[in-house]
């Protein structure tokens, strides 16, 4: 398998140069597999994680290795990384891809995650390149970034080393935020016709009595098991995750069946029940108030006492 060098490059106000900090580089190394792999499969699956073994084709896409390290000013790492033709060519045999233009077959991971960090960067809160779990992915670079590196810059075969998709405070602030944005998934039934089944990504389509397309991904079972159902109307059960805007992202499938004719109220892309809670803003506007006067009136009373705790902790 052909692979190139993709290189990573690491700014520091100490210009630490070949002579980083252990704990922080090696933190920054540490989250680098993970980030990569997760952006190849959200571009490819629409998901950026999944229970189970990984795919094949995920685990030879997201084969890094670090062949060099140095650097004057800035620290400089090179990761041998393949092109998603060699790594993958049986995905771009295939004459259609999902539900989304298909990754250039020169494009590596670190090119798919640097269009992830566009994105992140730019605010779109309807990109499809990113799920809840790959913003707080990113959000974990933080230790490093923030201890030791300002900035870290990620270049491919589509981003240079002189103009590299950058990650850095104010995005990781972003992705941050985007996260707290994005609706909790919700349980969904929906009905359509099974217009598109990839056993290859377990990804299949769903078109809507209205000619909208829902995408989704099968989590239980092998959704190659529904082919017969093909062109058909299908009862989809499982759940919907959604993008940081509130529209649907897709549709995480735990069973297809095919429908009855008294299941065709449920033909409509279904919307977020509620948004989440931003306990900081709250907290924010009633921080000149004690007691309970800083939560009445202002206290939803629907959040778990696991979201409650995870924002409050992130105040502390």
């Amino acid at each position: 398998m052909t692979a190139i060098v993709n290189t990573v490059v690491l700014k520091s106000d100490q210009h630490y140069g070949r002579k980083s900090p252990p704990r922080a580089l090696g933190e920054v190394l540490r989250q680098i597999p993970s980030t990569v792999r997760q952006a190849i499969r959200m571009r490819f699956e629409g998901r950026s994680s999944g229970a189970g073994k990984r795919p094949q084709w995920l685990q030879a896409m997201s084969d890094i290795r670090l062949v060099a390290y140095g650097g004057d000013e800035d620290t400089v790492l090179g990761f041998e990384c393949p092109r998603f033709r060699d790594a993958a060519p049986e995905l771009y045999q295939q004459k259609r891809f999902d539900w989304a233009s298909r990754p250039d077959p020169d494009d590596t991971g670190f090119d798919v995650l640097g269009d992830v960090l566009i994105d992140v960067a730019a605010r779109n809160a309807d990109s499809d390149r990113y799920d809840r779990l790959l913003l707080r992915q990113l959000a974990r670079f933080r230790a490093g970034a923030k201890s030791s590196f300002r900035e870290v810059g990620f270049a491919g075969t589509r981003f240079s080393p002189d103009r590299p998709a950058v990650l850095n405070e104010a995005v990781i602030a972003t992705a941050r935020s985007l996260s707290d944005d994005t609706p909790p998934a919700e349980p969904v039934r929906v009905i359509g016709t099974l217009d598109m089944i990839r056993a290859s990504t377990q990804a299949f389509a769903l078109k809507l009595d209205d000619g909208q397309e829902v995408r989704g991904v099968m989590i239980a079972g092998d959704v190659g098991q529904s082919r017969h159902l093909l062109a058909t109307r299908v009862l989809i059960l499982g759940r919907s995750v959604y993008r940081p805007s509130g529209r649907l992202l897709r549709v995480d499938a735990d069973e297809i069946h095919p429908a009855s004719a008294g299941d065709r109220f449920f033909s409509r892309i279904p919307s977020p029940g509620r948004r989440r809670l931003d306990v900081k803003n709250i907290l924010r506007e009633q921080s000149h108030k004690r007691g309970l006067a800083a939560i009445m009136g202002k206290w939803p009373g629907d959040e778990t006492d696991e979201e409650i705790a995870a924002a409050l902790q992130e105040l502390s």
